[in-house]
């Protein structure tokens, strides 16, 4: 290998890295805006996302300069099947960062509801001064009770609202397998199709082989990206009911 395909190699980490932290980042002050409607702060959010950037863009270049590396002339449906995995890291990071801010959030509410302390950085905290404003606005409690639900569903989808969009999108990850998934089948098909004479099947048989392990490998890949990440959303959703619970009890214990 020489020393300029190294540089290169190094250069696409490098800019992978640098590129994916920035996007992560960017990611990371949206969330911000949105936490502080309601006066919370994840704290160190923002060098968690430039980690979790940094990681899926080392992953990112680190293939490409390995591809590249291997110095074989490849067709454009080999390198759009190698896309695949691109889109998977890029996938599986976004919905990590989502998810670890939920869990941050959800870590914190549990914390005070089970200490009976709220603060003023919580959504119990929130829900408290709710249900005195609504106690003082309303005399009757139906009113009072319809008020309070449209606060409550508005509370609740902080959490159930990201968690669900993100259970939504993970679906996708399966389907970059099966980009990669097919690109292998249509290179295997390709291959069949070159077989003329006995002494060029060996060599097309390999050509198949690579083909095939391009199809199981991004199909494998995806399929073990997406469940743990979908049992994750599954898990906290639950936490999210737990919490629900917890602060319909508040409305009924006052």
């Amino acid at each position: 290998m020489s020393v300029l395909l190294v540089l290169v190699g190094v250069l696409f980490v490098i800019a992978g890295a640098v590129s994916g932290s920035l996007g992560h980042m960017q990611r990371a002050r949206r969330l911000h805006r949105r936490d502080k409607e309601y006066g919370l702060r994840v704290e160190h959010l923002r060098y968690i996302s430039g980690g979790l950037g940094g990681v899926a863009g080392v992953v990112i270049g680190g293939l490409l300069a390995y591809y590249l590396s291997l110095n074989q002339r490849v067709d454009l449906i080999t390198w759009v099947g190698r896309l695949s995995y691109i889109l998977i890291a890029l996938s599986v990071s976004g919905h990590l960062l989502t998810l670890i801010h939920m869990a941050l959030h959800l870590y914190r509410e549990e914390n005070a509801l089970a200490q009976g302390i709220f603060k003023e950085s919580s959504l119990s905290a929130y829900r408290m001064k709710s249900l005195d404003l609504g106690r003082e606005e309303n005399r009757h409690y139906i009113d009072f009770k319809s008020k309070d639900e449209e606060v409550l569903d508005r509370l609740v989808g902080f959490f159930a609202e990201p968690l669900l969009n993100a259970r939504r999108d993970m679906a996708r990850i399966p389907l970059y397998g099966y980009l990669g998934t097919v690109c292998g089948i249509l290179l295997m098909a390709q291959e069949l199709g070159q077989i003329d004479e006995a002494s060029e099947t060996f060599r097309v048989l390999s050509s198949m082989a690579e083909g095939l392990a391009l199809a199981f490998k991004t199909t494998l890949v995806a399929l073990l990206s997406y469940l743990p990440l979908r049992k994750a959303v599954d898990y906290m959703l639950q936490r999210v009911a737990n919490i629900e619970i917890a602060w319909r009890r508040m409305r009924e214990s006052q």
